[in-house]
């Protein structure tokens, strides 16, 4: 479950809300992150969203899943998702299963590392 929601702005000066997530986003709690992110996205007030995957160790298709569901919540919304500092197992599972111009669109905040993390871990 989260580490912690926290307030901030961007660089743009729109509004973000901050949520960690990790370090396990695999089935076991799809169901509970989930729930967390819809009680999130009802919460933004015109917020933009960033979650922080930097701690994330575990990850798997069901992950994925929610990613995009909440990128698309957030489009309906007119708003921008954003991964913060997504961890190498959060970027070669995305290059896995072929979502590398979906994390463009999400904006990670370490974009120089998705290379990286498609070699140091092989699809499985």
């Amino acid at each position: 479950m989260p580490d912690s929601i926290v307030e901030g702005d961007d660089v743009d000066l729109a509004p973000v809300l901050c949520l960690a997530l990790g370090p396990e986003l695999t089935i076991a709690q799809a169901a509970d992150t989930h729930a967390l992110l819809l009680e999130t996205l009802s919460r933004l007030d015109g917020r933009q969203l960033s979650l922080d995957l930097s701690g994330v160790s575990d990850f798997d298709s069901s992950a994925v899943q929610l990613l995009l569901a909440t990128q698309r919540s957030m489009r309906e919304r007119a708003a921008q998702l954003t991964l913060q500092d997504p961890s190498a197992v959060v970027l070669a599972a995305l290059r896995c299963y072929g979502l590398d111009a979906e994390m463009k669109a999400f904006r990670p905040a370490n974009e120089a590392e998705v290379g990286e993390a498609s070699e140091e871990l092989p699809c499985q």
